[in-house]
């Protein structure tokens, strides 16, 4: 056997140790194959903690070894319970070439990882084979890497017109009803954009704007235009160009899965019945189309609902005999999404409802400049759609930020074929289980950190949005029971964590509120004595530190040290490092971080660190960081 057959079948020259060891390795996961557009290819692994050294051996006309260095966590005692991340990047010679993974355990044992798991040589048939022109890269945009994102709810942002206000409206500030309208316009939102500015944001994200009776108008009946009520086509031509004048960008919300019953495809469907050109776009289970319900069923929301927008859904809507109590409280003749009466599902597999919805996607990056599409419930819509979708928007736009709302793990949808980045719920629920609840320890919140962070390619997580709250959530700082600390220090985690940080509008002058409605409250510009300054404050100099700092926006992870109650992290790029504390608990002594000068970048002078923020010392010596006088619940950011 030559020397490159033993490398590649039994790289240490021992026979494998044959264990069932916890060893993750998919091919089919730009989290753990990854193509750069320069030719490299970063591979990534994910193992127990039982190795201490990991190699990919490769094959493309030569035979390799490389040896993988531990990512996100590469300090022993700052790794996760569960796993252990590797990674390494190659430079192939050729398009074409196989591979496995080899492992020396803490004993001493080799261990191979081929295709098929754990073994104890690999044979040609186990390695794995990657071609690299079925592969291409899969590039994010550059302008949404580390970006600011700012959501803003449109009717409850700024009232900028009073003179589009709907009939009814109710004074700006009332308490949020469902059925109430306070006002607020895309006028409101251009004559609040010093704030925004001042805030630091890059990106602005709204909610849905298109024509739609709901005030959220995630039951669009017009996907061509601005609702008159926020101001029209005209008003979102200002608002673009007021943003695009002052360097941000902006991306707009809509729903492809479902619609309004006044949409007009349903209505021909309601007409015309079996024989609509229509009726294929939806789920019809019965004609005519009908709304049945029983209302000794109906509580709260739809109690009111079916008393005043049950009425104007343009078809039949029929009361059940109040003793049945036999069944859901509403029975509609069509598939509604999660059996909303008022928002039937699309059939985006019909190919007319599809070449529709497309070519919506297409109009307004064309005709209006938009930067982006954030897809409402993108999971619920067919996958074979969203590729479409990517290809007719990066047609449009190949520059253009497509944003998926998925709560949970996203990977499947983040693969270079449909969306650029998630929602990151992830993330807020890690938060809220750290630093509002406080009812995780902290290896526990960094071993999820850890597993949230490995969970996409580098580039996907570098435009996913990390979010604390949203219009579909109780706010953070409720959720904290009104207690600051929590949300200054999640909103400091945001804000130094690889990804996109997403302020919710108030985040950043502490609002409350709990479900919906009571998380789309008016933004109080009427009550600034009620805004919590310490935290708009906050806000505005994290935002500064990540555009004065690029380690912060582009910089790789490193956890380096956690405790009790706090944690440390690196980031790090070519010439800049910056260290992140964060401390829930009790007021800290002396720290000696030994882990940080082995990841300084080449050249930083390990005697010169700067508190970039917070209220602490440090000092240098030659092994180690040292940090004094870190507060309870506090945080500081260090620089070199």
């Amino acid at each position: 056997m030559s020397d490159a057959s033993w490398l590649e079948t039994k790289f240490f020259g021992q026979t494998g140790f044959l264990y069932p060891y916890d060893i993750r390795y998919d091919q089919d996961d730009r989290a753990f194959c990854n193509p750069l557009p320069d030719g490299r290819v970063q591979f990534r692994l994910r193992a127990e903690p039982s190795f201490i050294e990991a190699f990919l051996v490769y094959n493309d006309g030569r035979v390799m070894g490389v040896p993988m260095e531990p990512a996100l966590a590469p300090v022993e005692d700052a790794q996760g319970r569960r796993f252990v991340y590797w990674q390494t990047t190659i430079h192939p010679a050729s398009r074409r070439l196989t591979f496995s993974f080899a492992l020396r355990d803490r004993e001493g044992r080799a261990v191979y990882h081929c295709r098929h798991g754990v073994d104890h040589a690999v044979e040609p048939l186990d390695r794995w084979t990657l071609d690299l022109d079925t592969l291409p890269p899969f590039e994010t945009p550059d302008w949404m890497h580390g970006a600011l994102v700012y959501q803003i709810f449109p009717e409850r942002f700024a009232n900028g017109d009073p003179d589009n206000d709907p009939p009814g409206s109710v004074p700006w500030g009332s308490p949020p009803h469902w059925f109430e309208r306070q006002g607020g316009d895309l006028v409101g939102i251009v004559k609040q954009l010093d704030h925004l500015q001042e805030l630091g944001v890059d990106v602005l994200y709204l909610n849905p704007i298109f024509t739609a009776p709901s005030s959220h108008k995630y039951d669009a009946l017009d996907y061509y235009h601005v609702d008159p009520d926020l101001g029209g086509e005209e008003a979102l031509r200002a608002l673009v160009d007021a943003l695009h004048e002052r360097g941000m960008r902006i991306i707009l919300d809509a729903s492809f899965n479902h619609c309004h019953p006044r949409f007009f495809a349903f209505q021909d469907v309601v007409q015309r019945g079996a024989d609509s050109v229509y009726a294929d776009w939806f789920t019809i289970y019965e004609f005519p189309v009908t709304l049945r319900y029983r209302p000794a069923r109906l509580t709260g929301y739809w109690q009111h609902w079916i008393e005043g927008a049950g009425a104007s859904l343009g078809f039949p809507v029929q009361a059940l005999d109040e003793g049945d109590l036999d069944g859901p409280p509403f029975e509609p003749t069509y598939l509604a999404w999660y059996g909303v009466p008022n928002m039937p599902k699309l059939n985006q597999m019909n190919p007319e409802t599809r070449r529709y919805f497309l070519d919506v996607t297409a109009y307004w990056l064309r005709e209006f400049q938009i930067d982006g599409w954030r897809m409402d419930v993108a999971r619920h819509v067919e996958p074979d759609f969203w590729r479409d979708f990517r290809r007719v928007a990066k047609a449009t736009r190949p520059d253009c930020y497509l944003l998926s709302e998925i709560w949970g793990d996203t990977s499947p949808w983040l693969q270079g074929d449909q969306f650029d980045a998630t929602m990151n719920y992830l993330f807020r629920e890690l938060a809220l289980f750290y630093f509002a609840q406080q009812d995780i320890d902290t290896p526990t919140f960094l071993d999820g950190l850890l597993r949230m962070l490995f969970l996409y390619a580098p580039q996907v997580m570098a435009v996913t949005h990390n979010l604390i709250s949203s219009h579909d959530t109780e706010r953070f700082l409720t959720m904290c029971n009104g207690e600051l600390d929590g949300l200054k220090l999640a909103t400091l985690l945001q804000f130094t964590l690889p990804g996109a940080p997403g302020v919710y509008y108030g985040d950043e002058i502490g609002m409350e509120g709990g479900h919906d409605p009571d998380c789309r409250r008016a933004f109080p510009w009427h009550q600034p004595e009620s805004w919590h300054l310490d935290v708009l404050e906050r806000v505005k100099t994290l935002a500064h530190l990540r555009r004065a700092h690029p380690a912060l926006r582009h910089g790789d992870f490193f956890l380096v040290w956690q405790g009790d109650d706090a944690f440390a992290f690196l980031r790090r790029c070519e010439n800049q490092a910056v260290l992140v504390l964060i401390n829930r608990g009790p007021a800290l002594g002396r720290l000696v971080l030994q882990a940080v000068p082995p990841y300084l970048p080449h050249g930083a002078a390990l005697g010169s660190p700067k508190v970039l923020w917070g209220d602490v010392r440090v000092a240098a010596d030659a092994e180690a960081i040292i940090v004094d006088g870190l507060a309870a619940a506090s945080g500081a950011i260090i620089g070199w």
